[in-house]
């Protein structure tokens, strides 16, 4: 159990947003089992948001977050579900639909449309893709 001593000084506050907090690990190995956590990594968010903007057209998600400002129907594609991104988030800011078509519904293949206005979160269980909200 960590104590107050075991607390390294924290840093000041970070004007870019990734302010860091300190975190007892159990795995760690050393004298400190205290580590420095992104507040961003906590909450889930990536330091850069690595948004992508995009227009209407055939898409492929190369990003965590993305977003579609256009006035017309986008298809988008996901990428593998066996790779590194395991979650997807897409926000359409334009007044077309954004359809993807690449879900796993149950063990069927399913079509997802992101209506004006409307966000999305999509997660990987390593071999599908479910929307999530």
């Amino acid at each position: 159990m960590p104590t107050l001593d075991d607390l390294p000084t924290l840093a000041p506050v970070s004007t870019t947003g990734d302010d860091l907090i300190p975190v007892y690990d159990l795995t760690a190995e050393g004298s400190s089992k205290v580590r420095k956590l992104s507040l961003n990594a906590v909450l889930g968010l990536a330091p850069t948001g690595e948004i992508t903007a995009a227009a209407a057209g055939t898409i492929t998600i190369s990003t965590r977050v993305l977003f579609i400002n256009s006035g017309s129907t986008s298809t988008l594609t996901l990428p593998a579900a066996s790779g590194v991104l395991r979650e997807v988030i897409v926000i359409n800011g334009g007044s077309g639909t954004a359809a993807i078509s690449t879900l796993v519904s149950g063990h069927a293949a399913g079509q997802s449309n992101i209506l004006t206005a409307i966000s999305a979160r999509f997660l990987s269980n390593g071999t599908g893709w479910y929307r999530v909200s």
